[in-house]
């Protein structure tokens, strides 16, 4: 017995029909994913357990918004120009590029953490010399 990319878990034919439906609802879902763990690593901050933060909550929400940016060329790209495929298919890339962005936030998460705090330093710095005397 192979997979088959064209079946999902009994759903495929409701995912079909209504691509309009899926596609919003999907789009939405990562939107509202950020936001909930957004709410979350406030409490979490509040509580003081700052590593759990650090090192679940917001590589998530990193994970999750890189994954709702790079969603959108495939997304057009399968549905706009290539009316002919399945919608499970796009709903598949979008796990796949859910998965790839956990890999590399987890892999690259302390040189992007690097990268932040120096471009929060740049800005601080620029804030200081643009400041009213």
């Amino acid at each position: 017995m192979e997979f088959n990319f064209n079946t999902f878990f009994g759903y495929e034919e409701q995912i079909n029909n209504q691509p309009d439906i899926v596609m919003i609802y999907s789009f939405a879902g990562i939107v509202f994913g950020i936001m909930a763990l957004l709410f979350l690593a406030i409490i979490i901050r509040k509580i003081g357990l700052n590593s759990i933060n650090s090192f679940i909550i917001n590589p998530l929400m990193l994970a999750l918004g890189l994954t709702f940016i790079v969603s959108i060329l495939p997304t057009v790209i399968f549905y706009v120009a290539t009316s002919d495929i399945s919608f499970v298919k796009i709903v598949y890339s979008w796990i796949v590029i859910f998965i790839g962005m956990l890999f590399f936030v987890g892999i690259n998460l302390e040189t992007i953490k690097k990268c932040l705090n120096e471009f929060g330093k740049i800005t601080e710095q620029q804030e200081f010399r643009n400041r009213k005397r």
